[in-house]
């Protein structure tokens, strides 16, 4: 009966999970980064192919190095193409096998199922996770968790039952993990928590107690020497170091990494402290949610009153080690996986982000559900009122998350509700802006474009979507100030100087176009659509050897670019006539 009910539950709670979430299976792509990510990405659209895979694993494209997140997409991009419901789809089920896997994995270390069904449950409802599940660009996301999940369920299958190949299954996992999101480098600080509690595969010195074992747990698995606890964890620190290293290179490459001269490092360590103390919040008030936070200056006492809450809590934790390991794992888990994120290496520009509590909550549940059902036991209190309290929790955060995903539907709903709820959001008025150019309401778009300048003349881009948006109005004069100066504040931006060349070939100024085009594939050689434009303009000015050679390549790049295939056999044709000549 026991071993069905480990297996019955958690196919509940994967069950609960789709039907929540299944109402996502008809909302639209989302206008931000799902057009980088898929709409606009012809190489994840057009599936699978030699070049596309060479691609996924030798691009840092959008700033980052995730091969196995492009290789899931592109298999909904040869399933579905352009069809947002299959992509939606397969981010449910994903949510939904990781909170299965999470409550397999949490019963298999403590043999607490209920406790373990709760930590599932709350991950599965919380609507801080919706950004995750519902957004197609954060594929990354549910992907790298699910191989998260199962590097932690192999090596506890290691330590229970001694068994390497347990262990290379263990490290097989967090490899595919790192190549679908590097934020999992913190892991083995996991699994060192996890041989604490609830594995008891390690004996905590005296210092924290006369008592030097550890309760809280279910049953140990055998104390192991500190030592082979750490040689067991070098292959995970190296492979972490490695994909450190490669994520760091692939965000400077795409310049989104703020430089100190951008965001000093005070800023940085007072946003961290207020943005733990705000995810704290959040999980118990999931209210104001907002798809982009955008950063702002952090008074002096929230960042004081963040160190002295962060300090307190770890301070308590470790004082009950000994009584309530469960709650110091639990504390630094949270802290620990939130690390790579809190933005003290500042990637993008926002202060925080939903999306990036999808794993440091697990933490925070473990400590609710242990510390609850612990604190029910000492009041006497009965299975039935506590299973009612526990239910009434998971179904607030199941009515929020509804309400939640009802914003999601549609792109400028979600967008004018972040406005509502944030200050000086110039990052939602650019993408409105791009919403209403895309409608054909030039008027609106232009509107936002101008609130963007005006509350930060700075932003990344903006100068670049003015010029792109004027260009498009046939105003190309006028858009060849904001290309320029958008060139001059991001030297290394292809997309600038492709739109540039777009421009000085409308002006007639087909010399300086060419060399734009140059530019932007010095930039980015493996974007097909520069070398179709650099391609026609040679043409035009009689080069057609090198005409013919960007053609190719672009035909290389992209097989369904009929433009670069209609090209390539005018120009061929045109040097048989000169040849025949």
């Amino acid at each position: 009966m026991k071993i069905r009910a480990n297996l019955t539950v958690p196919l509940i709670l994967f069950a609960v999970t789709a039907a929540l979430y299944s109402q996502t299976a008809y909302f639209p792509f989302s206008a931000i980064d799902d057009p980088v990510y898929v709409t606009k990405n012809y190489i994840v659209t057009s599936g699978y192919s030699i070049s596309s895979i060479k691609w996924a694993f030798t691009t840092f494209y959008a700033g980052n190095w995730h091969p196995v997140t492009w290789l899931s997409l592109m298999l909904d991009g040869q399933l579905f193409g352009m069809n947002p419901m299959g992509y939606h789809l397969d981010n449910v089920v994903l949510h939904a096998f990781n909170t299965a896997l999470l409550c397999l994995l949490m019963t298999s270390m403590s043999g607490a199922l209920w406790r373990s069904a709760f930590v599932a449950a709350c991950f599965a409802l919380h609507p801080l996770h919706v950004e995750s599940v519902v957004w197609i660009a954060e594929r990354k996301d549910v992907l790298s968790t699910l191989f998260f999940l199962l590097t932690l369920f192999f090596y506890t299958r290691y330590v229970q039952h001694s068994k390497r190949s347990m262990y290379l299954l263990s490290l097989a996992a967090f490899v595919l993990g790192l190549m679908a999101k590097s934020m999992l480098v913190t892991l083995p600080v996991i699994l060192l928590l996890l041989d604490i509690w609830p594995l008891q595969r390690v004996k905590l010195p005296s210092i924290f107690g006369a008592d030097s074992g550890i309760s809280g747990a279910d049953g140990g698995h055998g104390i192991v020497s500190l030592k082979r606890l750490l040689l067991e964890k070098v292959p995970f620190l190296l492979l972490s170091a490695g994909s450190s290293i490669i994520t760091v290179f692939a965000q400077h490459s795409g310049g989104a990494v703020a430089t100190l001269g951008e965001i000093p490092v005070f800023l940085r360590s007072y946003n961290a402290l207020w943005s733990t103390v705000e995810y704290l919040k959040k999980l118990f008030l999931p209210f104001d949610l907002a798809v982009y936070y955008p950063y702002a200056l952090v008074p002096g006492w929230k960042a004081v009153f963040g160190a002295v809450l962060i300090c307190a809590l770890l301070a308590i934790v470790v004082w009950r080690v000994n009584k309530q390991a469960y709650l110091a794992v639990g504390w630094l888990w949270f802290l620990v996986t939130l690390l790579p994120v809190i933005g003290l290496v500042q990637v993008g520009s926002q202060a925080m982000a939903d999306r990036y509590t999808y794993i440091p909550y697990i933490g925070i549940f473990i400590m609710i559900a242990w510390g609850g059902a612990e604190f029910a036991g000492k009041l006497k209190v009965s299975g039935r009122i506590a299973g009612l309290a526990a239910g009434g929790i998971l179904l607030f955060f199941a009515v929020v998350t509804w309400n939640r995903l009802g914003y999601w539907q549609d792109n400028e709903r979600l967008l004018f509700h972040t406005l509502e709820i944030t200050r000086n959001n110039y990052f939602v008025h650019r993408v409105l802006g791009e919403i209403y150019e895309k409608q054909g309401k030039a008027d609106l778009a232009l509107a936002h474009y101008q609130e963007v300048i005006r509350i930060n003349s700075g932003a990344k881009y903006i100068h670049l979507a003015v010029g792109s948006f004027l260009n498009n109005q046939g105003r190309p004069a006028e858009a060849l100030e904001y290309l320029d100066e958008a060139i001059r504040r991001d030297p290394r931006n292809a997309e600038a100087h492709f739109y540039l060349g777009v421009v000085l070939e409308k002006l007639g100024r087909s010399d300086e176009a060419i060399a734009a085009y140059g530019e932007a594939l010095k930039i980015a050689p493996g974007n097909a659509i520069y070398h179709t434009n650099l391609g026609s303009v040679l043409a035009q000015k009689d080069r057609l050897d090198e005409a013919v050679e960007h053609f190719t390549r672009a035909l290389e790049l992209n097989p369904n670019d009929r433009k670069a295939g209609e090209n390539l056999q005018l120009a061929l044709k045109l040097k048989g006539r000169k040849s025949g000549k």
